[in-house]
């Protein structure tokens, strides 16, 4: 107990150094574009008539076309207080709580328009308007195209430097140059052991084994690094690292909500882009094709011979993910905000602009007009994610596209014909069950009935005395229970013998009531409907009816047919027919007494509908078999979310077409027909018109175009802020005006050209990077104070692990990880997966993901923020995953061969790749004491706590 007291004290210590860090966070940018995309364009429509420069007359002193505005105020003082809605004039008159400050006077705001000024004010009121309240004039595209972003990658050369020596690769004398101008240094070379730990955390998200570590140290030779890259670029380990990187840019996510999770309305097949995201790196797929993929792999010729490639349908679901805010009533709003989210990723993850702020008006700040926004608009409005648009009250779902090709899909619809034919003929009257099955699910006296090769239409009666249930089906005592077929219905017959004028008598209960949608019934005689109804699932209906002719020989049916679903139409029958002369024929009695379906006198029960009876013969056998067989081959085929050519049937843009403006963002205040195009920035002002389809495919093969002065750019910025922490430009979904320009840009552009040179190879940038000089120096601050913030790049910035490393370096030094590849995401944290194919639900945030600060899935994330929390060290103290690694890694420890400083040594080396100070074995010894199970545990619970273990230098 003393020792475990001590561990603690030691541990809490820990915790509190960890609480105490300063928190760091990336530059934000979500201030900013929530106001350019839900702000300016309320103030503009509903504030600026009364309250800007160009109003006839200013109301009560107030300008809010302005940030000087609404921070000087009106008469009434300051219109925001910003970070404190309830204190701002602003909210307290759109709420309209006070009748002569209510605002705007004529029509009030939408509850939804005036969450979002609350939640802007909440924010801090983040506005970038500087005196902006005149008409803009129309861009100088040529005068723009001179800024450093829009236009194509100079062609440098390295530059000269004073100390050669240092250059590894050119990439060094860019870096250099710029240190040499301001009179620093660079720091020195990283410790080996630390290089090593930090190249395989950035390459493949684990840490080095400690034979890693010791065979790096024990090769002399002048490439002993680059081996270890290659190594490493190598293992599929590195494509579900690098993919992960991508999956933060494009927003994804495994399922959009719990409540609905793996339903019809969520992107349950999203697993497959995520894997093909993965695949895609670890092949070293071109970015040029990484990228066209993505946008238009469905529109992709197959070359001839070439086998069928179900990844180019599956990479366009990075468009099917989007966060557009399915089950919105007003469909025409809901395609908008669909189109705008795919133009946004479009923009910032290739190009790196915030092409959506031109949605509502020309882009403020960079040469992007609306026409431009709604030329490439057109193109998606002329794709589809959705088959159709769901009830006004009902959410969306994502379509699914089965992978199979045009010649596969032919062939299953000559397969769906056929059972389709098979199935009319066998519908065509009534056919008889003839295979009995008894003790059904090993329930005694429990006997199904039906056509040998067919689940269902069947019967099942219960001959027992008490109920049996089978998953989600109740089969009361002395029941008989009768399921409709897919497209069959199930019939019970009543041959009348003398053709007596009858009373009839029925009730049907659904069996099911936890699943499925209810049956539809029918009460039919000879020519004639008796009765019919709806049935919902666990309720039931009684029908009756007296003085009911039915010839001699002819049938009374009572017909169950399954509604939009079968699969939980279990329905117990209960009919009855009466005779004037008192006698009595009874479907229960008559089953339950032992005769079959198909034989008796009176009683039959079969498939199908009709007047007339089939009875057994071969040609019904042959059928049955021939469907069976069919149906067998017809198993349901892998599927995906993603795009297709056409927009969304019964809407509008069915088919191909141009969009026109939306004026102020609102599809219902149409402007000018703009014809398809890109950016006029970019492309210049003679495209070729969209020639057939929407465009998507000319889009691909635009932005995947060494021509593209943007394309190249951002990603090898990407690149760069993996391995340094910070890009060159260190806006990376932003490089324009309100971005930040890159600090080195003649290595940015050098970067960019070698790597269209290399084949758009991102492996080999990552060898160009890797070995460089610059990536390999220490994170020494020493001469840090011409540079506190590091922006030459003269040291390596130090780094936390991320939330997907942290938790797989766990599992991976506890010995623990399983390394299987692909596949459904896994809901269980404590499940040994990779933190990679741990579910990501994008509405629960609530999770050990957003805990650590991984990507936020409702967003474009270009970096992610980085916080020191009370509740990170809450986790790593009382979750049962971390206290199972500890466990795990302590019987790992013990388990080697050893006494416990040996034990103490290894623990050093696998969770830091260095070994222990004399002093720290000394502490480790004290520690553990006596060295009882509890003790280890706690010991190795501490290691995992330190920030050596969760940064990297």
């Amino acid at each position: 107990m003393r020792n475990r007291g001590a561990l603690l004290s030691i541990f809490a210590v820990l915790c509190v150094t960890l609480l105490c860090r300063p928190q760091v966070r990336a530059a934000d940018e979500t201030g900013t574009e929530f106001f350019e995309k839900r702000i300016r364009p309320l103030l503009v429509d509903r504030c600026y008539q009364c309250h800007s420069a160009n109003a006839k007359k200013l109301k009560g002193g107030l300008r809010l076309d302005t940030r000087e505005g609404w921070n000087t105020g009106g008469d009434n003082g300051a219109a925001i207080v910003p970070g404190k809605p309830e204190e701002s004039l602003l909210i307290k008159s759109v709420r309209r709580v006070d009748k002569d400050l209510s605002m705007p006077p004529k029509e009030a705001l939408s509850d939804t328009e005036v969450a979002d000024l609350e939640a802007w004010v909440k924010m801090g009121a983040p506005d970038p308007r500087v005196n902006d309240h005149t008409a803009q004039a129309p861009y100088d595209f040529a005068a723009a195209r001179n800024q450093w972003a829009f236009h194509k990658p100079a062609d440098v050369a390295p530059p000269l430097v004073k100390n050669a020596a240092w250059v590894k690769t050119p990439v060094d004398a860019f870096i250099l140059k710029k240190l040499e101008d301001k009179a620093m240094n660079p720091a020195p070379p990283a410790d080996p052991r630390a290089l090593l730990r930090r190249v395989t955390f950035d390459l493949i998200g684990l840490p080095p084994t400690p034979e890693e570590v010791a065979s790096f140290l024990a090769d002399h030779s002048s490439d002993a690094f680059s081996k270890v890259v290659d190594r490493l670029l190598a293992s599929p380990r590195y494509g579900e690292r690098w993919a992960r990187h991508w999956l933060d840019v494009v927003r994804y996510t495994d399922s959009l909500d719990t409540r609905g999770f793996g339903g019809g309305g969520d992107v349950a097949q999203a697993w497959r882009y995520r894997d093909w995201v993965a695949d895609a790196f670890n092949r070293d797929l071109p970015y040029d094709q990484f990228v066209t993929q993505q946008v238009a792999g469905d529109l992709l010729p197959r070359p001839e011979g070439a086998p069928f490639d179900p990844g180019k349908i599956i990479a366009t679901g990075m468009y099917a993910i989007g966060n557009w805010g399915t089950g919105d009533a007003d469909k025409e709003k809901v395609y908008t905000d669909i189109v705008d989210d795919q133009i946004d990723v479009t923009g910032r993850a290739f190009l790196g602009l915030t092409l959506a702020c031109a949605r509502c008006h020309d882009h403020k700040f960079d040469p992007i007009p609306t026409a431009d926004y709604y030329g490439l608009a057109g193109i998606f409005f002329s794709s589809r994610i959705l088959d159709q648009f769901a009830a006004k009250t009902a959410g969306e779902a994502p379509m699914r596209i089965p992978l199979l090709s045009k010649e596969e899909l032919a062939k299953r619809d000559a397969v769906k014909k056929r059972i389709a034919e098979i199935d009319a003929h066998l519908a065509d009257g009534l056919h008889p069950f003839t295979e009995q099955k008894k003790e059904v699910g090993g329930k005694p006296g429990l006997i199904s009935w039906r056509t040998p090769g067919v689940d269902n239409p069947s019967l099942a009666i219960n001959t027992a005395d008490q109920e049996a249930v089978i998953t989600t089906v109740t089969f009361p005592p002395r029941s008989v229970i009768v399921h409709p077929g897919p497209t069959s219905p199930v019939t019970a017959a009543w041959l009348s013998p003398d053709g007596e004028p009858v009373r009839v008598s029925i009730r049907v209960t659904d069996a099911d009531p936890h699943c499925g949608d209810g049956i539809e019934w029918a009460l039919q005689s000879p020519g004639k409907t008796l009765g019919t109804g709806v049935l919902a699932k666990g309720k039931s209906a009684e029908f009756s009816c007296d003085n009911v002719e039915v010839p001699k020989g002819a049938m009374l049916q009572l017909i169950v047919r399954p509604r939009a679903t079968y699969q939980c139409d279990s329905t117990r029958v209960d009919f009855k027919v009466f005779a004037a002369d008192g006698r009595k024929w009874d479907l229960e009695d008559a089953m339950l007494h032992g005769a079959a379906p198909h034989a008796g006198d009176v009683w039959r029960v079969g498939g199908g509908e009709g007047a007339k009876m089939s009875e057994n013969s071969p040609e019904l056998a042959q059928l049955n078999a021939e469907r069976t067989q069919l149906q067998q081959a017809l198993t349901p085929p892998p599927e995906c979310h993603g795009f297709r050519d056409g927009g969304i049937p019964k809407t509008s843009y069915e088919g191909f077409h141009d969009a026109q403006i939306h004026v102020r963002g609102r599809y219902d205040r149409l402007g000018p027909l703009v014809p398809r195009h890109v950016p006029v920035l970019l492309a210049g002002d003679n495209q070729p018109p969209v020639g057939e389809g929407s465009g998507r495919l000319a889009l691909a093969h635009w932005l995947a175009s060494p021509e593209n002065p943007l394309t190249a750019r951002v990603l090898v910025n990407r690149i760069w802020q993996h391995h340094f922490g910070e890009g060159i430009v260190r806006t990376p979904n932003n490089f324009g005006k309100l971005g930040a320009p890159p600090t080195h840009p003649e290595l940015l552009d050098w970067l960019a050209n070698e790597f269209v040179k290399s084949g758009w190879s991102i492996k080999a940038m990552h060898r160009l990077i890797c070995n460089s000089a610059a990536y390999q120096q220490s994170s020494s601050c020493a001469d840090a104070t011409g540079d506190p913030d590091n922006l030459l790049f003269g040291r390596q910035n130090r780094r936390r692990l991320e939330a997907e490393s942290l938790r797989d370096a766990m599992l991976f030094t506890a010995g623990d990880i399983d390394l299987a590849q692909g596949g459904p995401s896994v809901r269980d944290l404590m499940a040994p997966r990779r933190t990679f194919y741990i579910t990501t639900i994008r509405a629960d945030r609530a999770t050990y993901q957003m805990l650590f600060d991984a990507a936020d899935p409702t967003a474009i994330v270009e970096k992610r923020t980085e916080s020191t929390v009370a509740p990170q060290a809450l986790w790593l103290l009382n979750h049962p995953f971390a206290l199972a690694q500890a466990r795990a890694l302590s019987q790992r420890a013990r388990a080697n061969a050893g006494d416990d400083e040996a034990r103490i040594r290894w623990l050093y080396e696998a969770l830091y790749s260095r070994p222990p100070e004399n002093a720290e074995i000394a502490i480790g010894k004290r520690a553990l004491g006596s060295g009882s199970d509890a003790a280890w545990d706690a010991y190795c619970q501490i290691l995992f706590c330190a920030n050596e273990f969760t940064y990297l230098d």
